[in-house]
């Protein structure tokens, strides 16, 4: 499974960070999304993102005090 950052369709300057499993053989699914509303709201999205791939190293804790 794989987040990636897409812009929200329905909340105008929202953007979605979707996790993907690409693993399922069926074709790529949706498995689950958390949503940024806000200041910064693409890059709170990204850094979710890349935290949830593995790619930083700071706690959950750490990324909600950003």
């Amino acid at each position: 499974m794989k987040y990636e950052v897409r812009q929200s369709k329905e909340r105008p300057g929202a953007y979605i960070a979707v996790a993907v499993d690409n693993e399922s053989g069926a074709g790529r699914k949706d498995a689950g999304t958390a949503l940024f509303i806000g200041p910064e709201a693409k890059r709170r999205a990204e850094d979710y993102a890349e935290w949830q791939n593995g790619r930083l190293e700071i706690s959950g804790e750490q990324l909600l005090r950003r």
